[in-house]
């Protein structure tokens, strides 16, 4: 497994003093990012979806402020209205509801008692997490997902497991150590759950410990289990949920019945009995003609619509802009909204951006100039391409803003 001294993956250079500066982990959100100093091309091709990979980083400020003990602190009252809580040992889960002082007193007596403390879902109401999530989205088309651990000294939360969705765990403070099998047990369904009799790890195993700055990708269907030793812990357990050739499967399928109503129809009287050539004959029609390209082309256009419209959407500064509406001059500096989830189809005559549930259609001598504005974080208003009028291109900037897709710098 690899282990290496990293730096801060990337730098940016600040405006004011010219110097340059560690860019803050959450704004470079890549993939190179969560595995360096391994190369993203050796990750995909080694690790991802197949083994685990542990990175020992020698180096505590890697993940800079993704997510404090101060973000904790504010996250129990301000997030989804529920804080959870484990213990291994003795068997206990709990989720306590609300902010009364009540639910409140029960999550601080459960971590005085050497309790885990879970938060779920903590990039739909942190700011920081979710400009994270949004922009790993952006470059992967993955949905993911942040679960916050925070572990007291010699604390354990969770017996031997295994999960299934594929997670990155970033150790932002303290350390923990793990134990992870060598060897896959399952590959799980989206839903599936390892049961109680096979929660013990078995076999060959990873041994290792998290520092500050350290990661460990561990792939769905591998049992794993941590707990801590003199020091407690907080890490973000980055989840990533991808789209998979079983839902593209089944959406042709779908697809090829809402295009047939005889598909509908009932299957023959008695058709329990022979050998069932009619039907098979039938079937293997049906899914010939799914086979046809132009018809897979019109499902994986909707599928990916249905991608779009189910990505987290940031409306951020939206409000205030459209009533601190100020004039736009080509001088001006904007950029896309950092997160941006879209797709852009071109035709003969139009170009059509979707984003949200939203269909939005420009000429088509605007489609250089849309793929340049939302592909650019920075750029001036007479950057934009194509052969634009200067009012055109002021205009259309405007729109785009009205929509939120671009901001100001």
């Amino acid at each position: 497994m690899p282990s290496a001294s990293a730096t801060l993956p990337a730098t940016y250079s600040n405006a004011n003093d010219g110097q340059a500066s560690p860019a803050p982990f959450r704004e470079i959100a890549t993939i190179q990012a969560l595995v360096a100093p391994v190369s993203e091309e050796e990750f995909l091709a080694r690790y991802w979806e197949r083994k685990p990979l542990i990175v020992h980083r020698s180096n505590p400020d890697y993940y800079g402020d993704l997510f404090t003990l101060e973000d904790f602190d504010v996250s129990i009252t301000r997030g989804r209205g529920y804080v959870k809580t484990a213990e291994a040992t003795a068997k206990k889960q709990a989720k306590h509801h609300g902010s009364s002082a009540n639910a409140l007193e029960r999550v601080l007596t459960d971590m005085r008692d050497g309790h885990t403390l879970i938060l779920d879902g903590v990039q739909e109401f942190d700011p920081k997490l979710g400009q994270f999530c949004r922009l790993l989205a952006q470059k992967t088309a993955a949905r993911f997902q942040t679960n916050i651990y925070l572990t007291p000294p010699n604390g354990k939360g969770f017996s031997a497991h295994w999960d299934n969705h594929d997670v990155f765990v970033m150790q932002v403070m303290g350390s923990k150590h793990w134990k992870v099998e060598k060897s896959r047990r399952t590959l799980p369904q989206k839903d599936g759950a390892i049961e109680e009799e096979g929660r013990e790890l078995r076999g060959d195993l990873y041994s290792f410990t998290l520092q500050q700055g350290d990661m460990v990708y561990i792939p769905r269907g591998f049992v794993h289990a941590a707990e801590c030793g003199t020091e407690n812990s907080l890490h973000v357990t980055l989840g990533i949920y991808p789209n998979t050739w079983d839902e593209l499967i089944i959406a042709a399928v779908k697809a090829a019945i809402l295009s047939d109503d005889s598909l509908r129809l009932a299957l023959p009287f008695g058709h329990m009995k022979g050998d069932g050539t009619g039907i098979i004959n039938r079937l293997s029609e049906v899914l010939r003609n799914t086979a046809n390209p132009a018809f897979l082309a019109q499902v994986l256009d909707q599928f990916r619509d249905e991608t779009v419209q189910k990505a987290p959407l940031d409306i951020t500064g939206q409000v205030a802009s459209f009533f601190q509406a100020t004039e736009l001059e080509l001088g001006d500096r904007v950029g896309a909204r950092p997160g941006l989830f879209y797709t852009i189809r071109k035709g003969d005559d139009a170009v059509t951006l979707k984003v949200g549930t939203r269909a939005i259609t420009f000429p088509g001598f605007f489609g250089e100039a849309l793929e340049f504005a939302l592909d650019n974080s920075a750029y001036t208003v007479r950057d934009l391409p194509g052969e634009l009028e200067d009012e055109e291109r002021i205009v259309f900037v405007e729109r785009l803003m009205q929509e939120g897709l671009v901001v100001r710098q």
